[in-house]
């Protein structure tokens, strides 16, 4: 009897193992043989803690790893000894793609990830874009063309670019407040931003936000 109950207790284990919550990370690389046999790193963190790692080598260029979901979290991914590294996305059920390609990597297929890689493209438009100005305006200063006119238009369209980015990138933070993608960028944002935009961030800050950087709550809020 005690045999029985001894082997219904490990069923009871392994079923119970078998039943947690998991999701995919379905990896392609594309024309970047020099990652094969590399060492495949994947962490999750909460509140910068990681809570979960692993590591895998990479056999082929298609692949596909099942992660414990322990709750929102975020997923770093990077492959040591190569221009891969510090890929950050969000730890959501379901079946996220990972495209790798000598260039940068790309990654879909969950609600979260969608919307964050929706906004790195952003942030790669708006690069482009500052560095199409700022190279304008060196070919007029090296070619001894710049005026106060010139000078005036530079600074009035690099401030419309630096506006235009900040209420993006506040809205992108507004939209995801609550995970915890929208708490990293709330964390590495705010320090930086002026006071005016500080308060945009303060008026919807969630508590745990509010007292880790020490927003005071108000009456109105």
């Amino acid at each position: 009897m005690k045999k029985v109950l001894l082997f219904a207790s490990i069923a009871i284990i392994f079923a119970s193992c078998s039943f947690q919550p998991k999701f995919e990370l379905k990896v392609n690389i594309h024309n970047n043989d020099s990652l094969l046999n590399k060492k495949f790193f994947i962490s999750q963190k909460i509140d910068g803690t990681v809570i979960y790692s692993d590591s895998i080598k990479i056999k082929k260029n298609q692949f596909l790893v099942k992660i414990p979901y322990k709750g929102p979290a975020l997923l770093n991914v990077s492959i040591p000894k190569s221009n891969v590294y510090d890929i950050m996305m969000a730890a959501e059920q379901g079946q996220i793609l990972l495209s790798i390609d000598s260039v940068r990597p790309y990654f879909s297929g969950t609600p979260i990830n969608d919307h964050l890689q929706v906004f790195l493209n952003g942030n790669d438009s708006v690069s482009k874009l500052f560095q199409q100005l700022q190279e304008e305006y060196e070919s007029k200063r090296t070619a001894n063309l710049l005026t106060p006119q010139i000078r005036e238009a530079y600074q009035e369209n690099r401030l419309q670019l630096i506006n235009s980015n900040t209420d993006r990138t506040i809205a992108f933070i507004h939209e995801n407040i609550d995970n915890p993608i929208g708490e990293y960028y709330f964390m590495i944002h705010y320090a930086s931003f002026p006071t005016d935009r500080k308060l945009e961030l303060n008026s919807f800050a969630t508590d745990k936000l509010r007292k880790i950087v020490g927003i005071k709550k108000t009456v109105d809020n």
